[in-house]
């Protein structure tokens, strides 16, 4: 472990916390009376960008010098990425200072699963109206999904909504001898 490492994580770990902990006031005041003293509007526009300068912490530099030294000093201190997350250490910054993040984002999601429900198969609007022919007179959105091979429940729902603006099919409510948990479901007749 170096100084320099312990020093570029403590500093963005402290602009983390609160950046107006890092201004330099005296750079600050240095910079308040330049801009008081200046006359030509040149030299006061110039002190002005300094000023505001002065009265902010670096974030990029003190997030490089970061990313540059935070690896060595955690593997030094043993910390894991985890206690710089929970410092507020975006998960971005750690996974380019070199800690292993996992697997990312997009692979995560498309990745199969073994828990939890899978997603519907796409299925066309065109698909699913002529699946309706397939159907007995009466039906649910589920028995219409089981007939087209899938499609999401807003799907379903568009193409049962066209087909009762087209006058072939009529909405007749709630299933009556529903038992299961929840809202019983939409019964709809083929006209």
């Amino acid at each position: 472990m170096t100084d320099t490492a312990e020093g570029a994580v403590r500093l963005y770990l402290m602009y983390l916390d609160d950046p107006t902990k890092l201004v330099d006031q005296t750079a600050v005041k240095k910079a308040e009376a330049a801009v008081g003293a200046a006359k030509d509007p040149l030299d006061r526009l110039q002190a002005l960008a300094t000023l505001e300068r002065a009265r902010q912490a670096d974030g990029d530099l003190l997030r490089k010098d970061f990313v540059a030294h935070a690896r060595t000093y955690a593997e030094d201190q043993d910390i894991p990425a985890s206690a710089f997350r929970e410092m507020g250490v975006p998960a971005d910054t750690l996974a380019e200072a070199g800690f292993d993040m996992g697997t990312s984002r997009r692979r995560r999601r498309s990745a199969p699963t073994t828990a939890g429900r899978s997603r519907a198969p796409r299925v066309p609007l065109d698909e699913i109206k002529s699946a309706v022919g397939s159907l007995s007179k009466r039906f649910t959105l589920s028995d219409l999904a089981d007939a087209a091979g899938g499609g999401s429940p807003a799907t379903l729902r568009k193409a049962v909504d066209e087909l009762i603006a087209d006058k072939r099919v009529t909405k007749i409510g709630p299933k009556e001898d529903h038992h299961g948990r929840g809202r019983a479901p939409t019964v709809y007749e083929l006209s």
